[in-house]
């Protein structure tokens, strides 16, 4: 072995020694932390405790909401953490919290939509342009599987009934495809008759609410939650469109 190739070995194991000592340390840490958080705030009571991304610092949920914990300095830090882009990382932590409540009862209210690897939960409103463009791009894509729940905003007077219009339609696909197509927008005689959903948009509004979301278009992308129509984001997370059959 030459002497090029003992120094680039004893480089990797230098390396990972301090890469498993690191980790382990940090393994070790955490306990002390969650310790040192106990002892000066004794009535806080937590329901996750995890190490954020920033060096000694540690995401603490209580109670609904995500403060932040420094054990160095005993201090409490409440607010956003904000990414370079703009990205509240602190709301998109709470909504993957809060997508951990939906359960198999739930997803069956929603509109399924195709049957690819990946899970969508999308929250819409038929008369939101973004909700319309984010339609138009999960069609393109082959490999997502959409569960699709309705938030009729208050700001479109049409909303609830092109909801109930797509819910109560033997077809719910081809309805959705048509409202979100705009061929309702004009159709008075259609969208004023009165559609009988039996009680699914109420049953999809319980679950938005328990999503807690209060603007569209808002997705889960396999459980990553995803803000608006963020379509560079989501393809960091599953990739470039995979086209449909």
């Amino acid at each position: 072995m030459t002497v090029k190739r003992l120094t680039a070995l004893a480089s990797l194991t230098a390396y990972l020694l301090i890469g498993s000592t690191a980790c382990a340390a940090a393994r070790n840490a955490e306990p002390e932390a969650r310790e040192t958080l106990r002892k000066l705030f004794p009535k806080i009571k937590y329901t996750g405790f995890e190490r954020t991304e920033i060096d000694g610092l540690y995401e603490v949920t209580t109670e609904g909401r995500i403060i932040y914990f420094h054990p160095k300095t005993g201090y409490l830090f409440v607010g956003d953490l904000v990414a370079h882009d703009g990205r509240s990382i602190t709301r998109e932590r709470m909504a993957a919290e809060r997508f951990k409540l939906l359960s198999a009862a739930d997803l069956e209210t929603g509109i399924k939509v195709g049957n690819g690897k990946h899970t969508i939960i999308e929250v819409t409103d038929p008369d939101c342009s973004f909700c319309r463009k984010m339609h138009s791009y999960w069609e393109m894509r082959g490999d997502v599987t959409r569960y699709i729940f309705f938030k009729p905003l208050d700001m479109h007077p049409d909303a609830v009934k092109k909801a109930s219009y797509i819910l109560a339609a033997p077809d719910t696909e081809k309805a959705l495809f048509e409202v979100y197509s705009g061929k309702l927008d004009a159709n008075r005689e259609l969208l004023d008759k009165p559609h009988d959903d039996k009680g699914r948009l109420a049953a999809q509004k319980a679950v938005v609410d328990k999503l807690q979301i209060d603007a569209t278009p808002a997705f889960w992308v396999n459980g990553k939650f995803v803000s608006g129509a963020n379509t560079p984001l989501i393809e960091k997370l599953i990739g470039k469109p995979s086209p449909r059959n």
